[in-house]
């Protein structure tokens, strides 16, 4: 059953879809940051591809699933009350986001596995996307805090003007349009490291996601009617899928337009994957792919403490003279399991006693009603 059709909740849930989205984004991340042992065999080859290729990928999902889910907080408070409360919703993210990323940053200062003139000053200005940082998977959260302090202001000022959703949703538009032309610029003048870090030539993919959770909140008819064209959806998805393989190819032709067309792409999976699931929401797969999701921001931040790892299997085999096939699985197993298990121990250890602390703190404001199968209650 999709969103509109799921009855109404009576207490913060989880949305196994939305933390299906997240795991698919997460293993693709992952999947391209681990290191794989060499085997010459096409199998291996061909199992790798789509985990050696979209890790990029993966973070330009996170980036319209966060939109769709913050951006969604903010506009169905803005739907109910005609206006916004930055402040709270500020606070709200310090603790969603903050511990669990200081605690990193903690570890690696006692650690002593960087410098510290190559992360610290960086990470704690949330600056590490233009200034560089060796802890680096850190970069697309410094994108997504940035994001976070520019919507409200943005929808503070339409709200002041008492902006219909019409307007917003043009004004979201055009920024992305104004985002595209520029980031075609740097990349026709070369600057590739600047198109793929910088927040100005990336939050579009954000913005995506906040305009369909303003379709989502604010104009829910024609949600449905774009929620009931399942065809089309898929044709998107499927377009999308096309791109990875062959549009993310050309660096630069993906840097410019292929950012746009990916967003445009995951919205549609978004929606289809919220709507269409059906049956093989209970799939074993499906809600092993959930609940990876479910500790993704822990995995995101610690899987980097897995190659190490990696690189001494790696070696291991190869001065034993391993059996390639088999040492490569087991490799990758290793690497996938001791990611998720930390990303697992650190979220149940730090980053879901502050969002408890957070709740009782600074609750959620609900009227009448909560979020519908867990939208809310995730961001």
């Amino acid at each position: 059953m999709g969103l509109f059709g799921a009855t109404r909740m009576q207490g913060p849930s989880r949305s196994i879809e939305l933390d299906f989205i997240r795991g698919l984004a997460i293993i693709a991340v992952m999947g391209f940051h681990f290191h794989s042992y060499p085997t010459g065999s096409a199998i291996i080859a061909a199992i790798e591809y789509p985990l050696k290729s979209f890790g990029h990928e993966g973070v330009n999902l996170f980036f319209t699933l966060s939109g769709f889910l913050v951006g969604g907080l903010l506009l169905k408070q803005y739907a109910q009350d005609g206006r916004i409360d930055a402040g709270r919703f500020i606070v709200r993210r310090i603790f969603k986001i903050w511990p669990a990323y200081y605690v990193l940053i903690l570890f690696h200062v006692l650690v002593g596995r960087h410098a510290t003139n190559t992360f610290l000053v960086q990470n704690l200005t949330h600056m590490q996307n233009y200034f560089g940082s060796s802890i680096a998977q850190t970069w697309s959260l410094a994108v997504e805090e940035h994001f976070y302090l520019f919507l409200p202001l943005l929808l503070i000022v339409l709200a002041r003007w008492r902006t219909r959703v019409d307007a917003i949703l043009c004004v979201l538009g055009s920024i992305c349009l104004v985002v595209l032309i520029a980031r075609s610029m740097a990349v026709y003048r070369g600057d590739l490291q600047g198109t793929f870090f910088y927040t100005q030539y990336r939050i579009d993919s954000l913005l995506f996601g906040v305009m369909l959770a303003a379709l989502y909140w604010m104009k829910p008819a024609v949600y449905r009617a774009i929620a009931q064209r399942k065809r089309v959806l898929i044709a998107m998805v499927v377009g999308v899928v096309l791109w990875l393989v062959l549009g993310t190819r050309n660096v630069a032709l993906d840097q410019s337009i292929g950012y746009t067309i990916q967003a445009i792409g995951f919205c549609a999976l978004i929606v289809l994957t919220l709507e269409y699931s059906g049956s093989i929401r209970s799939s074993k797969a499906y809600r092993a792919i959930g609940w990876i999701g479910v500790y993704s921001y822990g995995i995101y931040l610690w899987h980097s403490l897995a190659l190490a790892p990696g690189d001494m299997l790696i070696r291991k085999a190869a001065a034993l003279h391993l059996p390639a096939i088999p040492a490569w699985f087991a490799i990758m197993a290793a690497q996938f399991a001791i990611a998720i298990i930390v990303g697992y121990v650190t979220t149940r250890a730090v980053e879901f006693p502050f969002l408890r602390i957070r709740d009782a703190l600074f609750p959620a404001k609900r009227k009448r009603e909560v979020a519908v199968a867990g939208v809310e209650s995730q961001a």
